[in-house]
């Protein structure tokens, strides 16, 4: 091995580790939607949803699947799942699946009372992990979102709008 292999085997590893996160958290936010839409058509699910063990876990629970929030949190799932499996509008897939991940920790950790599972690796911690480490590597693409002040566009913006699909990059300034 040439000193050339050892400075790209460390970014080798690090893009094989952050490929299987984002197929992972992907594959598991498809599963996770599809089967709870698997059981609002009527069909058996791929797995069952868990309702909580605790009375606030519940409670959150039921309301959104009674208020059918849970429609719009599943689709997003699935939505920012496809985007992560794919490779395809990655940052905003992240950004879609956040909120999700953020409640999907909250539930497991907050209302259940499991403060020691914090940092074990089960999916309903570790999507939000994920989540969060896969839109550090991704941040070159929120700082431009992170302008101070701002001014509102025009709509021969949306002219630029083609150019997303045609590159790797997008520079729409």
């Amino acid at each position: 091995m040439d000193n050339d292999d050892r400075k790209t085997m460390p970014q080798l590893i690090g893009k094989v580790i952050l490929t299987f996160c984002r197929l992972y958290l992907g594959g598991w936010m498809v599963v996770s939607g599809t089967s709870y839409w698997r059981t609002a058509l009527g069909m058996s699910p791929i797995f069952p949803q868990p309702f909580g063990t605790l009375p606030a876990s519940n409670e959150l629970l039921v309301t959104m699947v009674h208020t059918q929030f849970f429609h719009i949190v599943k689709t997003c799932e699935i939505l920012g799942g496809l985007s992560l499996i794919l490779g395809i509008f990655v940052p905003v897939g992240l950004l879609m699946l956040l909120p999700v991940s953020f409640v999907v920790w909250y539930n497991a950790i907050i209302l259940n009372h499991r403060f020691d599972k914090m940092f074990t690796p089960y999916m309903g911690v570790g999507c939000l992990y994920m989540n969060l480490i896969l839109m550090v590597w991704y941040i070159k693409y929120y700082l431009p979102m992170m302008t101070f002040k701002t001014t509102i566009g025009r709509i021969s913006d949306w002219k630029k709008l083609p150019r997303i699909f045609k590159s790797d990059t997008v520079d729409l300034i």
